[in-house]
């Protein structure tokens, strides 16, 4: 499988992820209040970043860090949301 085609479908699953990731913000709230919520909202959100991540890194003809920084931030803070929630 060449980079262009691992490009093409992981991107094609990241879009597709991406439509159901939704705002987890009041689970972050409740979470820091001691209210432990569902964890999986979160550890979705982690790993639909986590195929954006992947996707920009074997984007070619170079790397598109647009997508790569953001998404960056989205797994370790979803990472984090989803550890605080069990």
């Amino acid at each position: 499988m060449s980079k262009k085609q691992i490009n093409l479908f992981v991107g094609s699953i990241g879009a597709f992820i991406g439509v159901f990731v939704i705002a987890y913000i009041p689970q972050i709230i409740a979470n820091l209040q001691g209210v432990k919520a569902q964890p999986f909202q979160p550890l979705f959100a982690a790993v639909s970043c986590l195929i954006w991540v992947i996707y920009g890194w074997t984007k070619e003809p170079k790397k598109d860090w647009i997508l790569i920084i953001p998404n960056t931030a989205g797994v370790i803070l979803g990472g984090l949301t989803f550890l605080t929630a069990l």
